[in-house]
């Protein structure tokens, strides 16, 4: 059983700033789930939640709240090495995780439109689009699964925002892959 590699790439759309389409977004990746057993029934559940939200919430509430929480806030930041490494260590895996897009193919400044390359949105649309699976392994176990299990703690505090649905179904995704992926 492979991991969810579309997964990623439509989990990645949820993260990014909300636009008209945040809507079917949302309905795209819950369906998509339904292709991958593995996952238990919660991560879709969490999601739901997040649609559900979108429907009680005008757009321009739901950009508020995205950047109130994402651009604000170090603790709820989604650059992801700010969570786990400080200064110089986070210098370098900056450079280490562009390097390994650039060695991949990836179209860095194409999808990340300004962020950094260890921004989560960007992160998962890389995920969703190299075939090395010894490097996404790697990858997951050794930056990703710590820095969003820092994000997840983070969110926990802050249940209300309809965003923990999505970090919280993002994460246990991620964690789900690394325990037993295969």
């Amino acid at each position: 059983m492979g991991t969810g590699k579309n997964i990623y790439g439509l989990l990645a759309g949820l993260l990014e700033h909300p636009g008209e389409d945040i809507k079917i977004k949302a309905e795209q990746c819950i369906k998509a789930l339904a292709d991958y057993p593995q996952y238990p029934p919660e991560i879709a559940e969490e999601l739901k939640k997040f649609q559900k939200d979108l429907e009680h919430i005008p757009l321009d509430d739901i950009k508020g709240v995205y950047s109130y929480t994402f651009e604000l806030s170090s603790d709820f930041t989604m650059d992801m090495g700010y969570h786990i490494f400080d200064g110089f260590r986070r210098s370098n895996s900056l450079a280490a995780i562009k390097g390994m897009y650039m060695d991949k193919g990836f179209p860095f400044e194409e999808r990340a439109g300004g962020e950094l390359p260890d921004n989560l949105p960007v992160i998962l649309h890389f995920m969703s689009f190299t075939d090395d699976d010894d490097l996404l392994k790697n990858f997951r176990e050794t930056f990703l699964v710590k820095a969003l299990e820092k994000l997840q703690k983070n969110f926990e505090r802050n249940k209300k925002n309809l965003y923990w649905h999505v970090i919280n179904a993002v994460y246990r995704i991620i964690d789900k892959d690394v325990k037993g992926g295969e």
